[in-house]
């Protein structure tokens, strides 16, 4: 039955995780010989723990938390380079993966969910030294995130993002990009640009709704300049899942990208929900990469 690892955040959905911790030990219990449980401090920790797991010969990684929790794990596993299935509980304000995949975003339905589970592919990419499962944004919405607090985030769950990224937008600050996506290269001038890997953004489950977890595939969104009204024209798009070039949007898919700015501008990079890594970016895909435990595919 091999060991597994189980990582938890304390502080994720919160501090849920000790009402849920027994009931996830019992159950994996019930699949592998022996379960170790490491409980994160600081940021890094759910990193260091799965490598450590994954180079101790570990036959499977789980976590418990949010986005950014489900993101470092799957960095430890990658940066190991060794073949460790992945299962995670969701805990966090958004859940982007969990929604992906169809797993409960109530955490005593994702437990019980593993008696059943099955072993999926997942794709992730690469982003200079980082790894994502989810989204890389850069611009105005990146930007107002980093504002959003843990008490926002515990009253107002999603809604805490849209209502500092409205703030952000209204402003609408605008950012030179140099964009090659495969063999195309363009310039274009974009409060916003983000690369979407699944369908679920910011917990919107049809943002993309041709992305799959395993299609080998990328999304890019570069938002040109727009008014107020284009900008109530392309929110039924966004939320209807029907995204398209247009004059306010450049719609891209694609497998590998570089994306630079001008000399001079600062600008942050939000990776799968926490602060990304500077530019220019390099931005690959890494087919069916992990293991994912996740309910059977209708």
């Amino acid at each position: 039955m091999g060991i597994c690892t189980l990582i938890v955040n304390p502080s994720s959905g919160g501090e849920m995780a000790s009402s849920y911790l027994e009931l996830m030990e019992t159950q994996l219990r019930n699949m592998f010989e022996e379960v170790t449980v490491k409980e994160t401090g600081k940021q890094g920790d759910a990193m260091k723990f799965a490598y450590e797991a994954a180079k101790n010969g570990h036959e499977a990684v789980f976590c418990m938390g949010g986005d950014g929790t489900v993101n470092e794990t799957i960095n430890g596993l990658a940066a190991a380079g060794t073949d460790v299935s992945f299962g995670f509980v969701p805990l966090g304000t958004v859940n982007d993966l969990a929604r992906a995949l169809g797993i409960p975003l109530d955490p005593g339905q994702a437990i019980e969910m593993f008696e059943t589970a099955v072993l999926l592919d997942l794709d992730i990419r690469k982003v200079n030294d980082r790894y994502f499962v989810s989204n890389v944004a850069a611009g105005a919405i990146p930007e107002a995130v980093e504002e959003v607090s843990v008490e926002q985030k515990t009253k107002l769950g999603p809604l805490a993002y849209f209502i500092e990224g409205g703030k952000a937008l209204a402003n609408q600050p605008m950012h030179r990009f140099r964009i090659t996506v495969d063999e195309e290269t363009f310039t274009q001038e974009s409060p916003l640009l983000l690369i979407a890997l699944t369908n679920s953004i910011a917990s919107f489950e049809h943002f993309m709704p041709q992305a799959e977890v395993d299609d080998g595939k990328m999304r890019m969104v570069v938002f040109k300049e727009f008014s107020l009204s284009d900008s109530l024209k392309i929110l039924p798009q966004l939320i209807m899942g029907e995204l398209k070039n247009s004059d306010t949007v450049i719609y891209r898919t694609f497998k590998h990208a570089t994306v630079a700015i001008a000399d001079g501008d600062k600008l942050i990079t939000n990776v799968d929900g926490d602060e990304g890594p500077a530019f220019p970016l390099e931005i690959a895909i890494l087919p069916s990469f992990i293991k994912v435990y996740g309910p059977a595919r209708s």
